[in-house]
């Protein structure tokens, strides 16, 4: 195992996963001066099921500064939503605009999931996170019953332990915890 008096393995936060949540928190944090470590399982871009964001998505991508590259994407672009019953009957079309201030959350986006994650992930790393890709995390380490950091370990299974005054469960669906 790694050295953990090794200030390399010190970190302001570290943050499990890269997924969305895992990104926007690391691009945060990172934004306003923090050292982030990222740890996540897979290799990137991976695979994930599809998603038709919602339009209230907007604001927190604009807070992360990335409407303007939604806008300049190849992501098919929403501007309403349809409804269809186990029946098969389809509901009337929902128009953001209708309901939405045009400006901002009138459309949306139906994103490719490996794009908009390496999107996301490449955001993080432009923002100054340090991110590390096939990197499994295997515990949480406590310092008198307080999360002090975690142990993870490669893709060779060499374990190294990250210490932070903050961890962050950003795994998801399949969560780490």
């Amino acid at each position: 195992m790694t050295d953990t008096n090794n200030q390399a393995n010190r970190w302001d936060a570290l943050v499990i996963g890269a997924g969305p949540a895992g990104c926007a928190a690391a691009s945060i944090l990172a934004e306003h001066g923090r050292r982030v470590l990222v740890l996540e399982r897979e290799k990137f871009p991976r695979y994930h099921v599809g998603e038709s964001l919602i339009p209230f998505t907007y604001h927190p991508l604009q807070r992360l500064g990335l409407i303007d590259r939604m806008r300049q994407s190849a992501f098919v672009k929403k501007y309403s939503v349809q409804f269809v019953a186990p029946s098969g009957k389809a509901s009337q079309p929902f128009y953001f605009f209708a309901r939405y201030d045009r400006d901002t959350v009138a459309q949306t986006w139906q994103v490719l999931r490996s794009e908009f994650d390496q999107m996301l992930l490449d955001h993080a790393r432009q923002k100054g996170a340090t991110v590390i890709e096939e990197m499994t995390v295997q515990e949480l380490v406590r310092d008198n019953g307080r999360v002090a950091g975690l142990r993870a370990a490669d893709k060779s299974g060499a374990v190294t332990e990250y210490r932070a005054p903050i961890t962050l469960d950003c795994s998801g669906k399949e969560a780490f915890a």
